[in-house]
């Protein structure tokens, strides 16, 4: 009996060890025993605003905590307190962070997805390079579209015309131009301890493992001028594909400043299916120079970005 008693009393002493656990961090994995009331909630969402946002050692954020908790008191349901939580997110990761939530998640579940587009024009292949939200399958469309053209098609020049891309996943853009890019680290994220962590290519492959995407061809493409347009609507990932190009020899900026979302986003996922988009990173291309949220400056401002990139090829190619 009394061993019996020994192993009823591990097992409820763990049972209770875990519970504890669950209670008091489960949040970090959005676990929970019971659903959290709306002032919880808040809390959650704050203390993770807290661990991973750039800006949180700063008096604005301490006393937007404050507010926020304050103001949210009294709220009875989880969508009462989205305002003052959409007003503490700017406050603890900047201008690129945001909250995804269930009336917004809706609306982006609806966007078109877009194809690139790869055209040849007097020996100069163009590249539209759109924004990308789409599924498993359509990355991979995206991709091979332009994996298959740069390998495909007979040309001399590239234009990558990022113009209007918006962001959403990197990876299809970067590995579709996989073939035009050195292999080795590309630009690298740099967080609030400013800790390095590059992003690299390698054999048709990201290192962050952020995609399951296959590039049938590693073959790359070599001294082929290379022009990338840009304008105010390049933003977020359009910008870091922007910023692959940074630094290599044969490449020339055109268009107009970038939108000024130089940084990387962490997803944490809230009770009810709300996400945080928390930045947590700012870019450092590899030239060296960090992006904190500013423009990318093209070599060449210009409103006729295309013109001026054909102007430049033609003289390269002389």
């Amino acid at each position: 009996m009394k061993i019996v008693k020994r192993i009823l009393l591990a097992v409820v002493t763990i049972c209770v060890l875990f519970l504890g656990i669950i209670y008091f961090w489960g949040y970090k994995l959005n676990i929970y025993l019971v659903p959290p009331s709306p002032q919880k909630y808040v809390q959650v969402a704050l203390n993770n605003m807290d661990e991973l946002g750039l800006f949180t050692d700063s008096k604005e954020w301490v006393e937007t905590k404050k507010n926020t908790i304050q103001e949210t008191s009294n709220a009875k349901d989880y969508a009462e307190t989205i305002p003052n939580l959409k007003k503490a997110i700017k406050v603890a990761g900047g201008k690129h962070s945001f909250i995804e939530y269930e009336e917004n998640m809706s609306k982006k579940s609806i966007e078109e997805y877009i194809k690139p587009k790869a055209e040849v024009e007097n020996d100069i292949i163009v590249l539209t390079i759109p924004a990308f939200t789409g599924s498993d399958k359509e990355a991979e469309e995206y991709t091979t579209i332009l994996e298959t053209a740069l390998h495909k098609k007979i040309y001399k020049s590239v234009i990558v015309d990022l113009r209007g891309n918006t962001g959403g996943d990197m990876a299809p853009m970067i590995l579709g131009l996989s073939a035009i890019l050195p292999d080795g680290k590309l630009f690298s994220y740099v967080d609030r301890n400013n800790d390095l962590e590059p992003v690299t290519l390698k054999s048709g492959k990201l290192n962050s493992n952020i995609s399951t995407i296959k590039i049938s061809d590693n073959k790359k493409i070599k001294k082929v001028p290379i022009a990338i347009l840009i304008d105010s609507n390049t933003g977020s990932s359009g910008e870091l594909t922007a910023l692959c190009f940074k630094g290599i020899p044969n490449v020339k900026f055109f268009g107009s400043d970038s939108a000024g979302y130089t940084s990387a986003n962490q997803t944490v996922y809230l009770y009810d299916g709300s996400t945080l988009q928390i930045t947590s990173a700012f870019v450092k291309d590899r030239t060296n120079k960090i992006y904190k949220n500013v423009p990318i400056n093209p070599d060449v401002q210009t409103n006729n970005s295309k013109s001026s990139a054909i102007e430049w090829i033609k003289s390269q190619l002389k």
